[in-house]
């Protein structure tokens, strides 16, 4: 018997990317914190199997968490507010003698059997697109965190080897857990936003928004200045408007369509909807959208850079991130062949169905299990300060992209 503790902090902040892969991260562990363990050995009155891995998972929040999709956080108050002095000071004290586990870049540094996930190097990486105090405090932090964590977790290779190459933790202590990416299949396809944009399904190619330095639109825009073969217009789902491209001195091509946020249902009609799907990043960590895409049976060409020929594999396109013509003849042959949509879309699929939510859940519980305390006699009697989840006590599941505007 042992107890995991999750960082919940997120469940009172606005629910970004890094938030909700969180909350998905944090009901994995749930459902397989009490689990019949099929590795259990038998005893006088059971079977092989039917024994429980026997650990509880709890939440710890600060004031104002809300609880969401089926977990429920339990509400620790400290004389440090609800922000970082919540998370430096006030979790460990609340967590002492447990697993501590935070998938979302910070963890406190008093804590000694803490977990953390820090999904990416982007504020060493591309320092020039995060300004301002938080970006600072990440660059400042990180390698403190890296530090004192008794294990580091990432969601690729390419992400731990970035993470050891600027000192964040030595290799043999980052452990690769890949996103699941199966969230979106959750929802259905909200066809009407095609009505609403003046759209048909096949009559544009998709991508996602943002003014970034590293999301490296620029490329895309120029690649499609000329509209592709059939007139094919350029949509832009989330991020900014045409303005704050052109701000950037990037000129969006004239045929290219704005959409701002869009919800999952929304989101979903439009991968589905599209001829294909672009993904020009110059690094991702791991890089959601192009899985998503795959998921919806749409071809995706995609940036070889970052983790991109690692989560991708061969399920799309992969082209040299900052080469416009090479963006544009792979969209011409991909337009102009019936038999490589073909390919792709099988091969995505493939790809796609090996990064569920399910198969992270698996890695994140090998991983962390070991790391887990007995439970010291003091603890037995005290399930009632809070929940205490077990198998069945998931609730609802919860998609993981509807900020698509936010990502």
């Amino acid at each position: 018997m042992g107890e995991i503790l999750v960082n919940a902090k997120f469940l009172g902040a606005g629910l970004n990317g890094v938030h909700r892969t969180a909350a998905e991260f944090t009901q994995q562990l749930v459902r397989r914190a009490r689990r019949p363990d099929p590795h259990a050995a038998s005893c006088a009155r059971g079977t092989r199997g039917q024994e429980e891995n026997g650990h509880t998972v709890r939440l710890l929040s600060p004031p104002g968490a809300q609880a969401l999709a089926g977990l429920t956080p339990e509400v620790r108050k400290g004389a440090f507010g609800a922000g970082q002095g919540w998370e430096m000071l006030t979790l460990p004290r609340a967590a002492r003698g447990s697993l501590l586990v935070n998938f979302c870049n910070l963890a406190p540094l008093l804590h000694a059997n803490s977990a953390v996930m820090i999904h990416d190097a982007q504020t060493f990486l591309y320092p020039e697109d995060y300004s301002g105090r938080q970006a600072r405090a990440y660059r400042r932090l990180l390698p403190w965190i890296g530090r004192r964590a008794r294990r580091v977790l990432t969601v690729s290779e390419f992400a731990r080897q970035s993470l050891a190459s600027f000192g964040i933790a030595p290799l043999d202590k980052i452990d690769v857990v890949h996103n699941g990416t199966d969230h979106l299949t959750r929802e259905a396809p909200d066809p009407e936003i095609l009505g609403r944009l003046g759209l048909a399904p096949g009559s544009y190619v998709l991508t996602v928004g943002s003014a970034k330095g590293y999301k490296n639109m620029r490329t895309i825009f120029e690649a499609l200045r000329d509209p592709p073969a059939g007139g094919q217009r350029l949509v832009v789902a989330g991020g900014p408007g045409a303005l704050a491209y052109h701000d950037r001195g990037w000129t969006p091509p004239a045929h290219a369509l704005f959409t701002g946020f869009v919800s999952d249902a929304e989101l979903r009609a439009l991968y589905t909807g599209a001829s294909a799907f672009l993904f020009p990043s110059l690094t991702e960590g791991f890089g959601l959208p192009p899985v998503e895409a795959m998921h919806s049976g749409t071809p995706v060409i995609a940036a070889h850079a970052g983790a991109m020929p690692e989560v991708c594999s061969d399920g799309a396109l992969l082209v040299p991130p900052e080469d416009p013509q090479a963006w544009r003849e792979a969209l011409d042959a991909l337009l102009s062949s019936r038999e490589l949509v073909g390919h792709l879309v099988a091969r995505g699929a493939e790809r796609a169905a090996q990064l569920s939510w399910d198969a992270a859940g698996e890695r994140l519980w090998q991983v962390l299990e070991p790391l887990v305390p007995p439970t010291r006699p003091a603890q037995a009697g005290t399930a009632s300060r809070g929940p205490a989840y077990g198998w069945d006590s998931g609730g609802s599941s919860l998609s993981t992209s509807s900020a698509i505007s936010k990502r």
